[in-house]
Formats: C-alpha cells, sequence, structure tokens
C-alpha cells in the first residue's frame, strides 16, 4: 500500500513538474509572440502610416494571458505579494494559526474567482461576444481568468501540502 501511495505521489510531482514547464514557456513564448506583434504594429504605424487594429486587439489579449499565467508562476515559487509583518511577529501556534487563516482566504478567493471566470467563459459561448475588429471570441480572453485562478488555487493546495515547486 506504500508503494501505491508512494508511486502516486511520485506521479503527481512528475505531472506538476511539467505543468511548471510548461506554464513558464508558454509564457515566455506569449511573451514572445506579445513582443512580435507590438514591434510589427509600430513598424506600420509609424513607418507606412498603416494600422492594424485586429493586431492591436490580439495584443491586449496575449498581455492578459502573459499577466495571468505571471500571477500562476509568482504563486508557485511563492513571490506574490504578501502582508507578513504581523504574522511574522506571532510565535509558535498563533502563527501557524494566522498563516493557516491566510492561506485558507486566499485559496477560497482563487476559487471564487476561478468559479465565476468558468461562468464568465460559459457565458460567451451562450452569446456570441466577440472583439469588434478581430472577430475573435471573448471567450479566449476570459479563459485566462480561470486558468490562472484554479492555478494559483493548485499552488495553495500543493504548497500546504509539502510540495516544493522547481
Amino acid at each position: 500500500m506504500a508503494d501505491t501511495e508512494s508511486t502516486g505521489w511520485s506521479g503527481l510531482k512528475t505531472l506538476l513538474k511539467h505543468l511548471d514547464r510548461s506554464e513558464e514557456y508558454l509564457a515566455c513564448a506569449m511573451l514572445f509572440v506579445l513582443y512580435l506583434m507590438l514591434t510589427f504594429t509600430i513598424v506600420m504605424r509609424f513607418g507606412f502610416s498603416i494600422g492594424y487594429s485586429w493586431i492591436e486587439e490580439l495584443s491586449r489579449v496575449v498581455f492578459v494571458w502573459v499577466v495571468m499565467l505571471g500571477a500562476a508562476a509568482a504563486m508557485r515559487r511563492g513571490t506574490h505579494i504578501r502582508l507578513t509583518f504581523g504574522i511574522e511577529m506571532l510565535k509558535g501556534r498563533a502563527g501557524t494559526l494566522a498563516r493557516l487563516t491566510g492561506e485558507v482566504l486566499l485559496l477560497a478567493f482563487c476559487l471564487a474567482t476561478a468559479w465565476y471566470g468558468l461562468q464568465l467563459i460559459l457565458s460567451t459561448l451562450r452569446v456570441s461576444y466577440t472583439l469588434p475588429s478581430s472577430g475573435m471570441s471573448m471567450f479566449w480572453a476570459y479563459l485566462s481568468v480561470p486558468v490562472s485562478f484554479g492555478l494559483q488555487g493548485l499552488r495553495i493546495v500543493m504548497r500546504e501540502l509539502g510540495y516544493k515547486a522547481s
């Protein structure tokens, strides 16, 4: 039984390591695509007096995704802004209780935001809501919210279970 549990835990750790890498690779690739799109837009607008509004729309969507994936990566690394001054002053059981209370509240916020983000993207499937110039569905922009906050919630749980991110 212990071998099965340790195998399951190591399988989960392997899956999380792949998730860690793919999350950051995707964010870096999107940041590079954002750079290319904005550079192209600037060159075309100021060099040739030609503007492409659909590229600007897509740039905004990619930017939102980069920010949301960056927030998830920051949660994984434990580098989100935190107010720890008061908690660090508490020692022993009171400090542990205060830290856990903060983690539970943060997890509740992440799960609520992911849930309402999911409701938002489902509403874009019922009613066609698209960007005006590109015609792209807002589903893709809004999808970043439940993905990011779902990942952040996962990171909180894994951190409390003792998982050390790579």
